[in-house]
C-alpha cells in the first residue's frame, strides 16, 4: 500500500514545515508528498527544498497552484502516483502509526476511504462542540459518524471505537486514488471552501465503505479557525451549507424544515457563547441564499410568464 501525502497550503510557511517534519517520521519509505501551493508569491517552495535538504529520504514534490483548496486538492489527486491519497491540512502534524492503521483499513478491498481522530485543544466556554454529544442530541441523534437528512454531520463522540462513517473531517481525509480521481473535490466551492471535505467524503462513501480508526491520529492546530473573520466564516457556513444540502440530499418538506431549524439553532448557539460577528455573519448568509433563490425563481419560465400575465 503506497501512500501520497497531499497538502494544500498558502502562505503559511512555518506550519508546513512542522507538517513535513512529522511526515519524515512517520510516513512509509515509498510514499510520497505533494505540496501544492496556492500562494503567488510560492513561499513553500523554500520549505519543500529545505525538506530535500534535511530529509534527503522524503520524496517531496512542489506543485504551484492557486484557486482555493478544493482545486489545490484536486491537484495533488492528478499527480499522486500512490495506491491511497492522504489529505491533510498545512497546519496538521502527524501522529505515530497514521500510516499503519490507514493501511489496516485499506487491506479491505470494499474499504475505499479512511480517516482518524483528530486531535485539537478545547476552546473554553464553548457550549456544544462539534464532536460533543450534546451536538449530537441537538442534531436529532442517530447514528455516530453519519450524515443526517439535510446534510449535517452526526457527531463521533465515542471516539475509541472503530466504525464505518459516511463523512472525514477536512484534517485527515484519504481515499483510494482511483476513486478521489473519479470523485473530485467540488470546484464551486471556492478559496476556504468550507463544507468541501463533507462534501467529497460524503460522495466517497457512496461508493464503498469508509472507516474511522481512531489509531489514525493528526494534531490540527487550527490555525486558520482562529485567523478567519468569525463573520465571514459564518456568512460562508450558510451559504455553503445550503448548497451542498440542495446537491447531495432529497429535497423533502421535512428535510427543508429541520435545515431551517438547524439554522435557527446554530444562531441561538452564537448567542450563547456571545459570537456577536458569527451571529450576523449567519443572518447575512441567509439573506444571500434568500435573494440568490429569488433571482433563480425570477428566471424561470413561469416566474416570466407570470410577470407577463
Amino acid at each position: 500500500m503506497r501512500f501520497s501525502l497531499v497538502i494544500a497550503t498558502k502562505a503559511r510557511p512555518e506550519p508546513l514545515w512542522a507538517a513535513l517534519q512529522s511526515a519524515a517520521a512517520t510516513l512509509p519509505a515509498d510514499g510520497e508528498v505533494i505540496v501544492v501551493d496556492g500562494d503567488p508569491e510560492q513561499s513553500g517552495r523554500a520549505v519543500v527544498e529545505r525538506s530535500h535538504a534535511e530529509y534527503p529520504g522524503l520524496a517531496v514534490r512542489h506543485v504551484d497552484h492557486g484557486g482555493g483548496s478544493a482545486i489545490q486538492r484536486n491537484v495533488g489527486t492528478d499527480v499522486a502516483e500512490g495506491d491511497v491519497v492522504v489529505f491533510i491540512d498545512d497546519d496538521c502534524t502527524i501522529e505515530p502509526g497514521m500510516f499503519a492503521a490507514l493501511g489496516a483499513a485499506y487491506a479491505d478491498p470494499g474499504v475505499v476511504g479512511a480517516t482518524g481522530r483528530i486531535q485539537r485543544a478545547p476552546r473554553a466556554g464553548i457550549v456544544a462542540e462539534p464532536d460533543s454529544r450534546l451536538r449530537w442530541l441537538v442534531l436529532g441523534g442517530g447514528r455516530q459518524g453519519t450524515m443526517n437528512s439535510f446534510g449535517f454531520r452526526r457527531p463521533i463522540f465515542d471516539i475509541d471505537e472503530p466504525r464505518d462513517v459516511e463523512y472525514m473531517p477536512g484534517p485527515l481525509m484519504s481515499a483510494r486514488r482511483d476513486v478521489a480521481a473519479a470523485v473530485r473535490f467540488d470546484e464551486q466551492l471556492t478559496n476556504y471552501a468550507l463544507g468541501e471535505d463533507d462534501d467529497f467524503s460524503y460522495r466517497v462513501s457512496r461508493r464503498g465503505r469508509v472507516r474511522y480508526e481512531p489509531s489514525a491520529r493528526v494534531t490540527h492546530h487550527e490555525l486558520g479557525f482562529s485567523q478567519m473573520d468569525r463573520r465571514a466564516l459564518d456568512r460562508l457556513r450558510v451559504v455553503n451549507r445550503t448548497y451542498l444540502f440542495r446537491k447531495n440530499f432529497p429535497q423533502t418538506l421535512r428535510a427543508k424544515a429541520a435545515f431551517a431549524g438547524l439554522l435557527a439553532i446554530l444562531c441561538v448557539h452564537r448567542v450563547l457563547n456571545r459570537e456577536w460577528s458569527g451571529l450576523r455573519g449567519l443572518i447575512e448568509g441567509m439573506g444571500e441564499v434568500r435573494r440568490a433563490r429569488g433571482v433563480a425563481a425570477g428566471l424561470h419560465p413561469r416566474s416570466r410568464e407570470a410577470q407577463r400575465g
